[in-house]
């Protein structure tokens, strides 16, 4: 038997590629996944956010707010919250045009991490991080997506 020869199927067939006997899931890889989840799990907080800045007022500080009200900034992330669970959605359903909007959304959520770095540091970075690999997820694993 020679060296970095592999067994196929046959035992008396080798071959030196292992890669095209890899089995692979048929969904793709998992850093679509990830992105598809991520944004999910981002919708769901931004929508608890946004009921509850319109409903329960006094749980936060009017008053810190740079700029409009509460109720302003409760239907903002609300709405922010269904592109988010629409662009999850496509991109765990691998479709092109969840890339699209995940390039948009995760660019969107890194500059709103970024400008909220001053009031949440640590939050903001977490933030940054994970719509960077969304970023990474569907510009560089894009190919595992539909058209």
């Amino acid at each position: 038997m020679e060296a970095g020869a592999y067994f196929h199927e046959d035992p008396g067939k080798m071959t030196s590629n292992p890669a095209q006997h890899a089995v692979r899931d048929a969904r793709g890889g998992g850093w679509p996944t990830f992105a598809g989840v991520y944004l999910l799990l981002a919708a769901l907080m931004n929508l608890l956010w946004g009921i509850t800045a319109l409903s329960k007022k006094d749980y936060f500080s009017e008053a810190g707010l740079v700029w409009s009200s509460l109720n302003t900034w409760g239907w903002i992330v609300i709405l922010a919250a269904v592109v988010q669970l629409v662009t999850g959605g496509l991109i765990l359903g691998r479709r092109l045009g969840g890339m699209i909007l995940g390039i948009v959304v995760g660019m969107g959520g890194m500059l709103v991490n970024f400008l909220s770095i001053g009031a949440y540091p640590l939050w903001s970075a977490v933030g940054l991080v994970c719509n960077a690999l969304v970023l990474w997820a569907v510009t560089v694993h894009g190919d595992e997506l539909a058209s």
